[in-house]
């Protein structure tokens, strides 16, 4: 864990946007680069933050309004986008590509539920990935694990691994890159038209986001994203990425495992969502096929009984990582829609609002999930990944699928068809 060095809310801040009320003893911090070069990231923590903005407040607001409607579960929500996301894919085909693919995805959902849909990319901004070691062995050398290219790169070299505070940078600038194609759908937005591509990713590496925080008339905002999330290893509700998400005004998320005891969310419910705003709060469930109908309910109803209008999505992909027998990371859609209807069947059970997918996909033809069981996978069918296993357009269509048409069996061959 690294302690950052910044000054108390005593001292001076060092970004004038944010005034001298924001706490920048974060204390110890889960999951930080250690930075090759520190002097070089401090100097880059505060370039970032002569940076413009890369979203606004009038964004965050539409956003939340939205996310209050899926609370009210008049809206769905699909959230999707790499795992790791690349910034050199910041381009505006691919981001058009990527776009293209939320619409899908949306449009199956919609036609199948009669519900307008939101569509949320973890794009623009999903470059830094937690990570379970701090090194791997590669061919028999240790090296630093990747962390995202936010921080690192994934190649197995010592110099690709040194961790540098210029990478922070580049995905900036791919970032607005990305963020200035999307933000043409939003400023056309209409109620009817259910079309803009908002962006997420989980706020992880403060070296980034505490720089991006902004003041505004209405509240300081985390400025590099529409929707940040915390995941199951920076949920701490005493924690500094807790803290950091709590003094903001955009919509917020966090994922919560199987693990979870539901004081412990309730804990982090009030600290995130204190004055029970629809719209304030989203919670991402990733519990595993198997884990889901046992461990889902109680923290449905403590959510439920609290007070707490929050989205709940579905994310069936984090707990459902396995490995073919050659070694390679893979998932299985079968499993996939396993979750999903557990999740289903659980929340709605609860008495809380299903409201949506959180996916790690790709529109590209990538063969990183499989449709059944891992264990016949042949070695060289599955494509070895950075970070973790992405589905393909034909295989999250058939995920949104099974979300929509619960009770409809399978419908792979109709899919690829």
């Amino acid at each position: 864990m690294a302690r950052y060095p910044w000054p108390s809310a005593t001292a001076a801040a060092p970004y004038p946007d944010l005034g001298e009320d924001v706490p920048w003893d974060f204390g110890a911090a889960e999951q930080q680069p250690d930075w090759a070069d520190p002097v070089r990231a401090a100097a880059v923590r505060a370039e970032l933050a002569r940076l413009p903005a890369l979203v606004t407040w009038d964004e965050v607001r539409q956003l939340r309004s939205l996310l209050a409607e899926a609370a009210a579960g008049d809206y769905l929500v699909v959230q999707a986008g790499d795992c790791a996301e690349d910034p050199a894919e910041c381009t505006p085909s691919t981001v058009l590509r990527k776009a293209g693919l939320l619409d899908a995805l949306a449009g199956v959902m919609a036609a199948a539920t009669g519900k307008p849909v939101l569509r949320i990319g973890r794009i623009a901004g999903q470059f830094a990935k937690p990570r379970s070691a701090s090194t791997e062995i590669v061919d028999g050398v240790e090296l630093p694990v990747y962390r995202g290219h936010l921080v690192n790169g994934p190649e197995p070299t010592a110099a690709a691994r040194r961790a540098t505070p210029e990478r922070m940078l580049d995905c900036y600038h791919a970032a607005f890159s990305a963020v200035t194609d999307l933000r043409r759908r939003i400023s056309a937005w209409t109620p009817a038209s259910g079309a803009p591509v908002w962006t997420s990713h989980e706020a992880l590496v403060f070296d980034y986001e505490l720089p991006l925080l902004r003041r505004t008339p209405s509240g300081t905002i985390l400025a590099s994203t529409h929707l940040p999330w915390i995941g199951e290893r920076t949920r701490r509700p005493d924690g500094p990425h807790a803290m950091m998400l709590a003094r903001t005004a955009n919509p917020v998320a966090c994922k919560v495992g199987p693990t979870t005891r539901p004081e412990d969310l309730l804990t982090l419910c009030a600290r995130l969502d204190p004055g029970r705003e629809p719209g304030r709060l989203t919670l991402i469930a990733r519990m595993g096929a198997g884990a889901a109908a046992a461990a889902l309910p109680p923290l449905v109803s403590a959510v439920r009984r609290a007070g707490h209008p929050v989205v709940w999505l579905c994310d069936p992909m984090h707990g459902n990582t396995e490995k073919t027998p050659s070694g390679v990371k893979v998932r299985s859609v079968r499993t996939v829609v396993a979750e999903v209807r557990a999740f289903q069947a659980a929340v709605t059970t609860a008495g809380g609002t299903a409201a949506g997918l959180h996916l790690e996909t790709t529109p590209f033809d990538v063969a990183e999930c499989v449709w059944e069981d891992p264990a016949g996978v042949e070695p060289g069918a599955v494509t070895a990944t950075y970070c973790d296993p992405r589905l393909n357009t034909a295989q999250a269509v058939e995920v949104v699928r099974a979300w929509a048409t619960p009770s409809v069996p399978n419908q792979r061959e109709e899919v690829l068809s």
